[in-house]
């Protein structure tokens, strides 16, 4: 059975979202590679020119990207609106990787002077994504909570690109109260909860219970998800970058009550469903959520002041970025990607000819040794961090770069079905994946 139907006339070309998962992919492996050689970096001070760099590796070539790429495809299928232009979605990856690609070696050489553009770059690319999608989504008639999450989350996109882009012009300059690093930290936080976690929640709302054939979630826990992040995340962005500790906490407090409910519909449909068997794309899914708690009591305890320094925040972002947002990543592409190459490579001879199962184009063994190493040396590496131990980062963050590999070599091995003579060839009788 294939989880994501495919409306024809809704659905974009495949090579679309492809091109978007498999760049961000990309991105998530170089980002892993560094982490060995960053011990030292990483047990100091997280404002730093190489960690920026990492950071925005993470934020924007990876997660981004990877966030773009999956709603080409689930979008126009969870809420039943065609993609308002392939072409500009295709030609603003190009923009976009350059953007990246500029902002991350500034960051990285310590150089400024040239960043503006680059951020500029990224801006553009971002501000065609946002308005792609609402052309997409103009007119709906019925706003459900997936797709009231998902017009949040654009909002919540264009608010970061221009705080991003002003730090970028302001650099050097004391144009927030909060000084420099409340900035930076609010910068952070309008990414992960304006941006990041509306998606995740939104989407995920109406995926999770088709990937776990469980009920789909209804009541008052989606009006408290959206307005705990309508109203905690401006509180929160607003407290830090003017400096106001009185309006972080009640935001801290609102955001971390719709990641609760988030967490506990999540949990719901993991314990209510009809699927047997849970496969390792479930299972990333799952443990991602499940960061949640350690992430969320850094978070709450920074914002209480318990709390404070380097370490910790840099933990806090190891669990938040690398255990919640990257695990629920890596599991939605390895649930994506595969109906994404069986429905191009094998869909259009299904039923003539013998082809592969679904579960036929994943690699359940790779998949298995990417979860183990890259949910252990996460939570390793966030309790490293948290110690400050440059030899002991260096050992979890080599164990995240193999993780990061082998998942690779995972997505490369379902990508190699749509060679020509792979697709040309029919299938092995071979025993389909429980």
């Amino acid at each position: 059975m294939i989880p994501l139907s495919v409306h024809a006339g809704r659905a974009p070309s495949v090579t679309l979202p492809l091109a978007y998962l498999a760049t961000a992919a990309t991105a998530f492996v170089l980002a892993a590679l560094t982490l060995p050689g960053l011990g030292a970096t990483l047990a100091g001070h997280y404002y730093h020119p190489r960690l920026l760099a990492l950071t925005h590796v993470v934020a924007l070539g990876w997660i981004t990207l990877a966030i773009m790429g999956a709603s080409y495809q689930l979008i126009p299928v969870v809420i039943e609106r065609p993609l308002f232009s392939e072409r500009l979605a295709r030609w603003q990856l190009p923009g976009l990787v350059a953007g990246i690609l500029g902002m991350v070696s500034h960051f990285w050489m310590g150089r400024w002077d040239g960043l503006a553009w680059a951020a500029a770059l990224v801006g553009a690319g971002v501000i065609a994504h946002v308005i792609n999608l609402a052309l997409s989504v103009r007119g709906l008639a019925r706003w459900s909570f997936t797709a009231r999450g998902i017009a949040l989350a654009l909002g919540g996109l264009a608010l970061t690109v221009a705080f991003g882009v002003t730090l970028a012009l302001t650099h050097g300059s004391r144009v927030f109260p909060g000084g420099p690093l409340g900035a930076v930290h609010a910068h952070f936080h309008l990414a992960l909860l304006g941006w990041i976690a509306p998606m995740i929640l939104a989407v995920g709302a109406r995926v999770y219970p088709m990937f776990l054939l469980a009920p789909e979630p209804a009541g008052w826990g989606a009006t408290i998800q959206l307005g705990g992040l309508g109203l905690g995340v401006p509180a929160v962005a607003a407290g830090l970058a003017l400096g106001r500790p009185a309006l972080v906490l009640p935001g801290a407090v609102a955001v971390a009550l719709a990641l609760g409910i988030h967490a506990w519909w999540v949990t719901g449909f993991a314990w209510r469903r009809k699927r047997p068997t849970l496969d390792w794309g479930l299972r990333f899914v799952l443990t991602g959520t499940a960061c949640l708690v350690p992430a969320g009591t850094l978070g709450l305890t920074l914002a209480l002041g318990v709390g404070s320094g380097p370490r910790v925040s840099l933990a806090y972002a190891v669990l938040a970025l690398g255990g919640w947002v990257s695990l629920t990543i890596v599991g939605m592409m390895l649930k994506i990607v595969p109906f994404l190459v069986w429905y191009r490579a094998y869909a259009p001879r299904a039923g003539r000819e013998r082809v592969p199962t679904l579960a036929q184009l994943s690699w359940p063994a790779g998949e298995r040794l990417a979860y183990g190493l890259l949910t252990a040396g996460t939570l390793a590496l966030a309790a490293t961090v948290a110690a400050g131990k440059p030899a002991a980062i260096a050992v979890t963050g080599a164990i995240v770069g193999v993780g990061a590999l082998v998942f690779a070599a995972a997505l490369g091995r379902t990508l190699l079905h749509l060679r020509p003579c792979a697709a040309g060839r029919h299938a092995p009788a071979l025993p389909a994946r429980p």
